[in-house]
């Protein structure tokens, strides 16, 4: 996938190239057939789709070429550890490296360049640093990267007073999605409430508050039979034992979107946590116009204020869920109000354009530095 670029007269005359190291696990579909898929309106646009970089894409089908006797090797290693091989044999081909998600393959690559001495100019966006194994990787491996996309605020607090990252590497770039994708269709009746995703979710809590409600709630997610931590541990067939206004399973992004739209407002139960989980599900109800219900973490600190766009819980109180739950629900002109101010909260704050943007600035200004020039690049 590559995109081309009008730069200013007079500065640099061409958009970095940039190595992007993806997590394999989403793909495919791959990153240059997801425009057209986001055309058809069947999936949402994402940002990376709109970076004015030169984009070459490190996944699965190693475009980078290793010869034959490389990747009769690499078919008997991890992803993750391929990558960080072919990242270290070709990088100096590219002005940048961006590590997206890849956390591991970040922090053993910049360890290794450090150890080597290897010049390779690596960006890295990351999520939750303060994981133990993460942490001490980060401690030792921070000097090996150019910047840190680190978009919770609490994370960089984190990562400055207890890693000792310099404040200047790191950049805090809020999440962003798709606002025409993710847009409510008038006059739709509003008949249920909703939950979506699977990270640090509280769904044992959700269940237990909406027991004995008149309530419909849709929990588009999975369960793992296995996993100790859902709602009823020592009910052996967990699905059995959802209450009779409860549905529970995955949907694609279309389905969930019709969703969000027949829903009153969106809740998202979490467990204690020190980083911004959930923010997508939220990001997106805003931007359908629902209000939300949002258990009250550290990690989100003042994502939104409440009352105006939606309300904040006690993590794992299951009479304080009850009681937004109904008091939402029998609201429906204050909760439709609120989530009215949510489209604005996100409308165009939130536009995957502000993301896009902000990486293409730390993108340049990384590719610059390494050029050791005063030259700027300005993406238009």
């Amino acid at each position: 996938m590559t995109a081309v670029n009008c730069w200013d007269a007079g500065v640099e005359s061409r958009p970095p190239t940039v190595l992007v190291v993806p997590n394999t696990v989403f793909f495919p579909p791959y990153l240059e057939e997801l425009p057209a898929l986001a055309a058809d309106g069947s999936t949402p646009r994402t940002w990376i789709c709109d970076l004015t970089s030169k984009v070459t894409v490190l996944d699965q089908r190693l475009l980078t070429l290793p010869s034959r006797a490389r990747r009769s090797v690499y078919s008997r290693l991890p992803m993750w550890v391929v990558q960080v091989l072919e990242v270290f044999r070709v990088g100096r081909r590219y002005d940048v490296i961006f590590c997206w998600g890849v956390a591991n393959v970040a922090l053993v690559l910049a360890v290794m360049l450090r150890l080597t001495g290897r010049r390779i100019t690596v960006v890295a966006l990351l999520t939750r640093v303060s994981e133990s194994k993460k942490a001490r990787l980060l401690r030792v491996a921070h000097p090996g990267l150019a910047k840190i996309v680190l978009p919770p605020v609490v994370q960089r607090e984190y990562a400055v007073a207890h890693l000792g990252v310099p404040a200047e590497k790191l950049v805090g770039l809020p999440w962003t999605l798709d606002l025409d994708f993710w847009r409510s269709t008038p006059d739709t009746e509003r008949v249920t409430i909703c939950a979506a995703g699977g990270e640090m979710r509280d769904y044992r809590t959700l269940i237990r508050a909406l027991e004995g409600l008149d309530i419909p709630c849709h929990i588009a997610g999975s369960l793992d039979l296995e996993r100790r931590d859902w709602w009823n541990d020592d009910v052996e067939d967990q699905r059995t034992s959802l209450p009779p206004n409860i549905t529970l399973g995955p949907m694609s992004a279309t389905d969930l979107r019709d969703l969000y739209d027949r829903s009153r407002f969106v809740v998202v139960p979490l467990r204690p946590t020190n980083s911004d989980n959930g923010i997508t599900c939220m990001n997106e109800a805003w931007a359908m116009g629902r209000a939300v219900i949002v258990s009250a973490v550290e990690g989100q600190r003042d994502a939104f204020e409440h009352g105006q766009h939606g309300e904040w819980v006690p993590v794992g109180d299951v009479e304080a869920l009850r009681d937004a739950i109904v008091r939402l629900w029998n609201d429906p002109e204050r909760t439709a109000a609120m989530g009215a101010r949510g489209r604005e909260l996100v409308d165009p704050h939130k536009s995957n354009a502000v993301f896009s943007a902000g990486m293409d600035t730390v993108l340049s200004a990384a590719a610059q530095a390494s050029l050791g020039t005063s030259r700027v690049y300005r993406p238009r």
